[in-house]
């Protein structure tokens, strides 16, 4: 039995300390059916204002988390929550803006090893959102 929990926890570390190293993939055009460590990245004109940012981001749920160095962090959800990307905890950061370009990454805020689409989905629905103002 200490052999099972011992080995889940390896695997567990394992998948955690790959999820944190891989690099945020570029939103694609398609939606993908299956995606193995779903981390997002994205840029979308600048809405205008952070306090505009701020204002789409809090409407989805989301709470500011820190604010450094032109990079913002948000996140909402629960650890505990299930696979859907309406409960699970999803972290967003905003990095500065460049040639009026408004650079984010969506990830798990604690590890996701696979995902069917939802993270991708969430990704280009909060691009429209901030095109959209």
């Amino acid at each position: 039995m200490i052999d099972i929990i011992l080995v889940a926890v390896v695997v567990l570390v394992i998948v955690t300390a790959i999820y944190r190293v891989l690099p945020h993939r570029e939103l694609g055009a398609k939606k993908p059916s299956l995606a193995f460590f779903p981390k997002y990245q994205h840029q979308v004109p600048h809405p205008g204002s952070d306090d505009e940012t701020e204002q789409i981001m809090s409407s989805l749920g989301f709470k500011k988390r820190r604010s450094r160095g032109g990079v913002t962090e948000y996140s909402r959800g629960s650890v505990i929550g299930d696979l859907s990307i309406q409960l699970s905890k999803v972290k967003v950061v905003f990095h500065p803006v460049s040639n009026d370009m408004l650079p984010y990454t969506v990830e798990a805020a604690w590890v996701a090893a696979f995902d069917t689409g939802d993270h991708w989905q969430f990704t280009k629905e909060l691009g429209d959102k901030l095109k959209s103002g």
